[in-house]
């Protein structure tokens, strides 16, 4: 049996960026994964979401050193999409680390494996999905000798060189997976504010999406979908509901309803269970219709978000995303006519978007008034295609900075036009009193995080 910490990183850091990035208090799903793997292999974990506890770095570093490794991520579940572009926060959490005993994961890390090795000082780091990879190192790599010895999914760095083991294949059966850790984790502590309220668990259903947008980082998920059943997933938020008190529930699934089949067992044995929860989901735009619409809703859902990115025809096109003007006013009315509210994700910054392109972004939001609008640049994250299309060269950032828009635009013009989205959609009177009596929402007097 082995003594293993996990260690989700206090990152406030993301204040400093030139773009703002919420910062959720919600739970570091991959880590409780793996806690629970870990676990039910036989070993002592304990797992420290640092957004909560609020530790130092040196109160982490002398925390660790009653444990047999260290794995600390640059990215928790919910941001492994739409990864931090500052993660100053995670270098200086491994600062006091024990550096032959730590591993180091995340989005940044797949990307960039040297050069974050290098800046944490790290043994070995962990690349793509980690739960698996996390336990096969415990198993194997302790006590720890120089050499790293090669585990897949594994990189590590030998006189300034990047060693890769073989690729670790994505984990194709998640109905395998024991339900996160959650009994290790201050799950009171935890909400969605002003949106589902407290009370509230982070779950995932599936994983991978197979549609290639441009923007989208999906390098620690992959573009083939592995989901687990609908009666493996009932099971699963049955017992989080019950075992936790959990009432309000964000699947975080990249594309919710891409099988048609999945989401109609999976409402129709909520129903069938009278299992009362009341939850949100995000999806295509394409994947939804008033019938599937109105049996969420029967089955506790009151949130969809949506990505509609662009409000022009040629911009959408640019994206890949397969998605139109139509196709999401329809999604949206649909949401509507059922009782569901809506999230909508804008973008601003795309290659060769003009201003008038912008300004009918912002148009088309305030046309299709949804119950959320979020506005933001869009990112050239590495490995995307559209870091390749702007020609994103990483060796021109130290390792705690990423790009944090398209630079062929200007950033003040940007952020003019980001501000002005922000003002013109949450200002309309008819915005704030649909707020107000909107039945859903959660106590916006409740303290939130964003």
């Amino acid at each position: 049996m082995s003594r293993v910490l996990l260690i989700n990183p206090n990152w406030t850091g993301i204040s400093g960026q030139q773009q703002i990035q919420f910062k959720r208090l919600w739970q570091p799903l991959c880590l409780a994964n793996s806690a629970a793997m870990l676990e039910k292999a036989g070993h002592k974990v304990r797992l420290v979401d640092n957004n909560v506890e609020r530790l130092s770095p040196k109160a982490l570093g002398r925390l660790a050193q009653g444990f047999d490794a260290v794995f600390i991520t640059s990215t928790p579940y919910d941001r492994w999409q739409c990864p931090a572009l500052d993660i100053g926060f995670f270098i200086d959490s491994t600062a006091f680390l024990p550096k032959e005993r730590l591993y180091i994961m995340g989005a940044h890390v797949t990307e960039r494996p040297l050069a974050l090795l290098g800046a944490t000082g790290a043994r070995a780091a962990i690349l793509g999905e980690p739960e698996q990879t996390i336990v096969d190192i415990v198993s194997h790599d302790i006590p720890q000798s120089w050499p790293f010895a090669p585990i897949n999914g594994c990189a590590w760095a030998e006189e300034g060189l990047l060693n890769k083991a073989p690729q670790r294949p994505r984990m194709k059966n998640l109905d395998e997976m024991p339900y996160p850790a959650f009994h290790l984790l201050p799950m009171s502590r935890y909400h969605y504010f002003p949106v589902m309220g407290k009370h509230f668990a982070l779950l995932e259903a599936s994983r991978g999406c197979p549609v290639g947008c441009t923007f989208c980082y999906l390098g620690m998920y992959g573009k083939k979908v592995s989901r687990k059943s609908p009666e493996h997933f009932l099971d699963e938020v049955a017992f989080v509901a019950r075992s936790f008190g959990v009432k309000n529930f964000y699947f975080m699934d990249l594309e919710f309803c891409l099988s048609r089949g999945f989401v109609e067992a999976f409402c129709l044995g909520l129903i069938s269970r009278r299992i009362k929860a009341n939850w949100t989901c995000q999806t295509r735009v394409t994947d939804i219709d008033l019938p599937l619409a109105r049996l969420m809703r029967r089955a506790g859902c009151s949130l969809i978000h949506f990505g509609v990115e662009s409000g022009d025809e040629k911009i959408l096109a640019t994206t890949k995303k397969g998605i139109s003007r139509q196709s999401a006013s329809s999604a949206v009315e649909a949401c509507r006519r059922a009782g569901i509210r809506t999230a909508l994700f804008f973008n601003f910054g795309f290659p060769n978007e003009t201003k008038r392109q912008m300004e009918k972004t912002l148009q088309f939001a305030l046309e299709l008034n949804p119950t959320f609008a979020s506005f933001h640049l869009v990112v050239p994250f590495p490995g995307t295609p559209l870091a390749e299309q702007t020609g994103t060269d990483l060796k021109a950032f130290p390792p705690a900075l990423y790009p944090q828009y398209n630079a062929c635009h200007s950033l003040p013009a940007l952020t003019s036009m980001l501000k002005k989205a922000y003002l013109k959609f949450y200002l309309r009177p008819q915005w704030a009193l649909a707020f107000l009596c909107d039945s859903h929402r959660a106590d916006i007097h409740s303290p939130h995080n964003s």
